[in-house]
């Protein structure tokens, strides 16, 4: 039970202090408040940022091929070369640490979409079925491209939203309908959106999906594929699978091993890692500049309790004469310390927390998304504010226990 006694004495003491009291907690409440608020702005670009890259795999890579620059075999610099279905096998079967691989063969754009007496030019581009795998897509109705499709060859496809909107709207269901793609009939399966605002080969929610085999037939393709979208579990570094892919591709196209420009690779890792060390930084830099700040309001506490205690020489002396212990000096001293950094950090806890909800109801952008701290930070937070309290009212209580008696009689 708390002893109700011991509080009014705290109170008291504070009260009698009540001017320097209150500016030096306002170094506390100051202190917290910046800690939790720029912890805040920190973790809503963080948000933000994730919010735009989307689920795409982080442990993902992407294949181009470029013509190349240097001599090779008895072919000249220059030469175009295709990637085929055939390096899709060739590096499933080699490098084992693949998870899912996939091809990816473009149409390019303002292909010819009509239904009824809607129309539009939007890119197509086939897909197989594991692609979705390394980069997710969310259904919106119907399903996505499955491995029959691929192998039968089928004439569906999976529309982007916008796509969807343009061709349909105001109707609510495309599944089952009939789209024509340059005088070609396709089948709606599905219609997705994606869930963050980085994509390959042009804008996801505008673009019609088809199954791979499907365009390379009816394109006249053969088994050309224009880009290889490669993803391995966590556990793998992909960087180093980057160079022996490109390797495997430069062996078996005839193109020197020194060439540069022929095999080009975008690494999914690096642009994670990328954003991952600088928010890292970040919050280094928060906390560093929370916790000094923080700390310069527990120092005020701890003087102004060390003020505090030489003005109750006399109580202080007089407690020990009765026969008080030190421990109970102790206790009182860091007692009133801890309940005056407690409520000063809480209340700049509590107007942090505050503003950063009133911040997220008025800002709207896609680069700033819930900018709030997790329970655990709160948790955190209070053990900090219990922590710093604790640690200003050490040595005020030590200064406490040296007075004496007879030093208060001599005072007195």
């Amino acid at each position: 039970m708390f002893d109700l006694d011991k509080i009014r004495e705290i109170w008291q003491t504070i009260s009698r202090n009540k001017t320097r009291s209150l500016l030096t907690a306002f170094g506390v409440f100051w202190g917290m408040f910046m800690f939790i608020f720029m912890i805040g702005i920190g973790q809503g670009f963080e948000n933000g940022l994730r919010k735009e890259i989307g689920e795409i795999s982080p442990n993902s890579m992407f294949v181009f091929g470029r013509p190349t620059s240097i001599e090779y075999k008895g072919f000249n610099a220059g030469r175009y070369w295709q990637m085929t279905n055939d390096d899709l096998l060739m590096l499933k079967d080699q490098i084992p640490e693949i998870e899912y691989i996939s091809g990816m063969t473009f149409a390019g754009y303002g292909s010819k979409t009509t239904r009824k007496d809607k129309s539009g030019d939007f890119y197509y581009r086939g897909n197989s079925d594991t692609y979705y795998k390394i980069e997710p897509h969310s259904i919106v109705q119907g399903r996505l491209i499955n491995r029959l499709d691929v192998l039968e060859k089928r004439k569906v496809c999976v529309l982007g939203i916008k796509v969807f909107d343009q061709l349909f709207s105001p109707e609510k269901d495309a599944v089952g309908q009939e789209v024509m793609i340059n005088g070609i009939s396709f089948t709606v399966i599905g219609v997705v959106t994606v869930s963050g605002n980085i994509s390959f080969g042009g804008d996801s929610e505008s673009t019609i999906y088809i199954p791979i085999s499907t365009l390379q037939q009816l394109g006249g393709r053969g088994m050309d594929i224009d880009i290889i979208a490669i993803a391995t579990s966590p556990r793998v570094n992909i960087k180093t699978l980057e160079k022996k892919v490109s390797e495997l591709i430069k062996s078996k196209h005839f193109i020197a091993p020194n060439d540069e420009n022929a095999v080009s690779t975008f690494n999914i890792q690096d642009f994670f890692m990328m954003f991952n060390y600088l928010f890292i930084g970040i919050n280094i830099l928060i906390w560093i500049v929370g916790i000094g700040t923080l700390f310069a309001g527990v120092v005020g506490i701890s003087n102004i309790m060390l003020v505090s205690v030489k003005e109750r020489t006399n109580e202080i002396g007089i407690k020990r004469a009765l026969g008080a212990k030190p421990k109970v000096i102790t206790r009182q001293i860091v007692w009133e310390t801890l309940t005056l950094t407690f409520i000063a950090g809480f209340l700049g806890m509590f107007f942090g927390v505050l503003v950063l909800v009133i911040l997220d109801y008025f800002v709207k952008s896609v680069a700033f998304i819930n900018p709030t701290i997790s329970f655990n930070m709160s948790i955190a937070a209070t053990i900090i504010i219990i922590f710093a309290g604790l640690i200003a009212g050490i040595i005020p209580a030590k200064n406490a226990i040296r007075i004496k008696a007879i030093d208060a009689l001599r005072d007195e």
